[in-house]
């Protein structure tokens, strides 16, 4: 009897350590939703972990918001080291970048300027552009801790003013004016759409990096070559999967799809805000999470790619790279065609991109062949065609990507950074440092991986800590001011002429920002239809009180394990086309990578 006794609890045990066994084995489950660089970095990261994880991308290819361009220049180790690292590993090898498109360069009325050209031959417009990046660098050189830039109540009054206000006052003649101005809009946004203290931010940021740096190298095939090496690793990628609805309670989280669900135990969120307000989420975001939904700022740039089947600028100037323009060129991406020939991509950005929204794919293809036409005479017999990708119109982004708005740091910062129970957010969008870059993009994929793994540990998240500052007083508003330039003088205008300077008020007080005006679009040559104005929303007035990161810290994640997700009978493959992403703001035909 004994020994039956004996048999019987060997048994019990042996099933007890069974079933712990079990347990342990059987893998954590997520589900990202958005297939571009963050999102595919965040279920690569995952999966390497030993996570099944299903991604979900809406559109018909992975790889999320895109450029042009067939390759891209793309920074050294120094300027982004995250992407330097995924090219190691996934052994992609860029090529070294000549020398003479490590610098920016100029396009005057149809002539071009490289830095020492423009230093030699226009040095009124050379020392301008110095005085303002010295100013700016002083600015940036006041943001001691670029994670936490409104420390103080100075600081904090720089969120209030836009971009637009803060270059009036440096008197800068109406030649360098026009080239800073696209300049700005073509990295982030309209002058007087964005907020001075992002724009500090930033440059902080980016101030120990050398535009050397930032075009050390061309990626052949561009981005979308790493798109493909994360597509290689991945198991599970459903594309033309738009996700309508997300719920989550103690057990799991169910993404539906359509009438399909699946069944996971978090999520990593890797859209951009437009698309994240098509989501309905279960229980809904708080006011602070949809307030920043509804008004945070995107910078709007579309692309066009004109295709030549010889090069028609003056051979020369060795035009290629990143180049400024202050007539009706914008800014201009020169590069050598895959098959021969030459490609020229034009950046049409701000508010230039927002008044372009009338216009149909072809007329703009044609306002820019014109104006190129007008300085390049063989530009029309050389012209074999066009390709255009236009983000302002994109339904599911609104833009390209996140460009702070007066007041809008002083409310969003951070916020999307920390997880909502048993979500995590990724994308360019969420990155503190490096927003609206392809290096941003592969930082929160890697953040979000992390944070879903320390929530299946039991860890819970608290809000983001950032040092509150007192708002100043308020102060009379001042005008925006700025030069349009691009489209005044695209449709067949004259040079635009600087608005008066207004003298700028006394350094405490801090003005609320006026709205800034959209540039009136000069008619046509025919038959193109004349655009109508974009409405302009004023900015709102910032808080007189800095409002907290997060309302409420986030549940602690229950230990056991939540209803696993239901795999698809066989894993589908992802399309082998997906569009590539931008490496850096400036130097490459936008687009982040969809989040």
């Amino acid at each position: 009897m004994l020994s039956g006794w004996l048999r019987a609890c060997a048994l019990m045990v042996v099933g007890l350590v069974s079933v712990s066994a079990l347990a342990v084995e059987k893998p954590h489950t997520a589900i990202v939703v958005g297939g571009g660089l963050a999102g595919l970095t965040a279920a690569y990261e995952l999966q390497n972990k030993g996570w099944q994880v299903t991604l979900l991308e809406a559109k018909p290819a992975v790889g999320g918001r895109s450029g042009l361009a067939g390759s891209e220049w793309i920074g050294n180790a120094k300027a982004q080291p995250v992407l330097n690292q995924y090219l190691d590993r996934f052994n992609l090898k860029p090529v070294p970048a000549p020398e003479f498109v490590r610098t920016p360069g100029y396009l005057i009325e149809g002539e071009y300027f490289s830095a020492a050209d423009l230093a030699a031959k226009q040095p009124a417009t050379a020392e301008a552009i110095k005085r303002y990046e010295a100013t700016l660098d002083d600015l940036a050189r006041s943001i001691s801790d670029p994670e936490n830039p409104a420390a103080n109540s100075t600081l904090f009054a720089l969120d209030q003013i836009n971009v637009a206000n803060w270059l009036d006052r440096l008197s800068l003649p109406p030649t360098a004016r026009q080239l800073i101005n696209q300049q700005i809009r073509t990295r982030y946004d309209e002058p007087s759409r964005l907020s001075l203290l992002y724009f500090a931010q930033q440059s902080r940021v980016n101030r120990n990096v050398d535009d050397r740096d930032r075009r050390a190298a061309r990626l052949p095939g561009g981005s979308a070559v790493l798109a493909e090496a994360f597509v290689k690793q991945l198991k599970v990628i459903k594309t033309n999967s738009p996700v309508s609805a997300i719920s989550q309670d103690k057990d799991g989280v169910t993404v539906k799809v359509g009438s399909v669900g699946y069944e996971a135990q978090y999520v990593v969120l890797a859209v951009p805000l437009r698309a994240l307000s098509k989501i309905q989420l279960t229980p809904a975001l708080d006011a602070q999470h949809q307030g920043a939904i509804k008004s945070t700022n995107y910078g709007w740039h579309d692309q066009i790619m004109l295709k030549f089947k010889t090069p028609v600028w003056d051979s020369k100037a060795r035009m290629s790279g990143e180049i400024y323009s202050n007539t009706g060129l914008g800014m201009l991406w020169i590069e050598p065609a895959l098959k021969g020939g030459a490609n020229a991509v034009i950046n049409l950005s701000g508010d230039n991109a927002r008044i372009m929204q009338a216009f149909g794919d072809k007329q703009m293809v044609d306002q820019v062949l014109i104006r190129l036409h007008a300085f390049y005479p063989q530009a029309r017999g050389a012209f074999t065609g066009y390709e255009i990708r236009r983000s302002s119109v994109d339904p599911s982004t609104g833009g390209a990507y996140l460009a702070f708005g007066p007041g809008q740091i002083s409310k969003y910062w951070r916020l999307w950074e920390r997880p909502l129970q048993r979500i995590a957010f990724a994308g360019e969008h969420t990155d503190t440092l490096y927003p609206g870059t392809l290096e941003g993009a592969l930082r929160t994929g890697q953040r979000a991986a992390s944070q879903v793994q320390d929530l299946a540990a039991g860890k819970s998240f608290e809000p983001v800590k950032v040092e509150p500052a007192k708002a100043p007083e308020p102060a009379t508003k001042e005008s925006s001011g700025g030069i349009g330039g691009f489209f005044s003088n695209l449709f067949g205008g004259s040079k635009s002429e600087p608005k008066p300077v207004e003298k700028a008020p006394e350094p405490a007080p801090v003005p609320a920002p006026a709205p800034a005006p959209a540039p009136a679009p000069v008619t046509a040559p025919a038959p193109v239809v004349e655009p109508a104005k974009p409405a302009v929303e004023p900015a709102k007035k910032a808080p007189s009180k800095k409002e907290p990161a997060h309302k409420e810290p986030v549940k602690k994640a229950p230990t056991k394990p939540a209803t696993t997700h239901k795999p698809a009978a066989k894993t589908e493959a992802a399309k082998k086309a997906p569009a590539k992403a931008t490496t850096e703001k400036a130097a490459t035909p936008a687009a982040n990578t969809n989040n």
